[in-house]
């Protein structure tokens, strides 16, 4: 990693690899997704605060109220931190209170609501790339998983690694990679929130 870091600036970095994993992971984004993306990952090089400071239930709650201008902000907030904790920490999030399930569910709503608002700056082109952020974001998870394996943390604990990403996504590339590593990938079904 060090090397493509000292050749490379972060956006070409972060691209670089995004695409790798997209091939990697069969995941194949719209153009503004992948330059969305590649920007996340740069925005998250120096977080303006603690990632996690607050719990992000929090600012999702308080997105349903105010203006269109900080509901927008507190909803892309809440999309692109819970895709890059899901994503990129996906392990570390089985020693928390809330696990990786909350923030992909919470992540996939803001950005469907991002989606749907009402007079949401930028027009078309916006909704149309929230959309594709909400309905993908398992995909987007799988690729982060996959860059952060690959290039980022890589550790002897990968395989454990690629099982915990595969419970969350159930992502085909996943499963092919433990099967040849000798594990059959299963998970007892999920209970049924009533």
């Amino acid at each position: 990693m060090s090397e493509h870091l000292l050749q490379q600036n972060p956006r070409d970095f972060f691209r670089s690899l995004l695409r790798e994993a997209c091939e990697e992971q069969r995941v194949l984004p719209s153009e503004t997704a992948e330059f969305y993306l590649v920007q996340l990952l740069e925005r998250f090089i120096r977080p303006d605060q603690g990632l996690l400071d607050r719990p992000l239930a929090l600012d999702y709650l308080e997105s349903l109220e105010g203006r269109s201008g900080a509901r927008y902000q507190r909803l892309k907030h809440v999309g692109d931190t819970a895709l890059f904790v899901s994503g990129v920490f996906t392990e570390s999030l089985d020693r928390k209170a809330v696990g990786p399930d909350y923030y992909t569910s919470l992540g996939g709503l803001a950005y469907q609501h991002l989606a749907s608002l009402p007079g949401t700056p930028l027009g078309k082109g916006v909704i149309e790339l929230f959309t594709e952020m909400s309905t993908r974001f398992l995909d987007f998870v799988r690729v982060l998983s996959q860059m952060s394996l690959d290039e980022l943390f890589a550790s002897d604990r990968d395989t454990l690694r690629i099982y915990r990403r595969w419970l969350l996504t159930r992502g085909a590339r996943d499963a092919d990679v433990l099967l040849r590593r000798g594990i059959i990938p299963f998970a007892p079904k999920k209970p049924l929130v009533q």
